[in-house]
């Protein structure tokens, strides 16, 4: 066992905050602070949490800011459970640092597959609210012209 004190977080969704993000390219994820990314948060400023899908996780901090994690591989189950947990060692929350979904059988909380985290993106609401609209607008339906029958012939 190590000697190191960690910490465990349970976490779970902020209320009214579900949309749908489009992925991220895996490129993405290397341009560091190029695109205003971080690679911690401290663990103690957050304070809610939501996932959007198997891709993404946004987290709230002190402040009402909002950052968004894309998950450098997907990470099945998560959207389904829409809980996990994350330990660490240190004060803060990095990227690679791995969190755990939570499955909930009855009152009881069993740790799940694990998932590595990329950078926290500085996000705000209406952005979040703008990917989702976004993701969810179709194009109008045309008319297709239909398909000519032919006839099939068995011996």
């Amino acid at each position: 066992m190590s000697s190191r004190a960690s910490t465990r977080c349970l976490c779970a969704g902020l209320a009214g905050l579900a949309v749908s993000i489009p992925p991220v390219p895996a490129n993405a994820q290397d341009k560091g602070a190029d695109d205003g990314s971080k690679r911690c948060l401290n663990a103690r400023s957050i304070r809610r949490t939501d996932v959007i899908d198997d891709n993404h996780v946004v987290f709230e901090i002190q402040g009402r800011r909002l950052f968004l994690n894309v998950l450098p591989k997907s990470c099945t189950g998560l959207s389904q459970n829409r809980r996990f947990s994350y330990e660490i060692s240190t004060r803060s929350l990095c990227a690679h640092d791995k969190i755990r979904i939570l499955r909930e059988a009855g009152n009881t909380f069993y740790e799940g597959k694990s998932c590595s985290l990329g950078r926290f993106r500085p996000v705000t609401y209406d952005d979040l609210v703008a990917f989702g609209q976004n993701k969810t607008q179709r194009p109008a339906p045309q008319e297709v012209e239909s398909a000519e029958v032919e006839d099939v012939v068995t011996d």
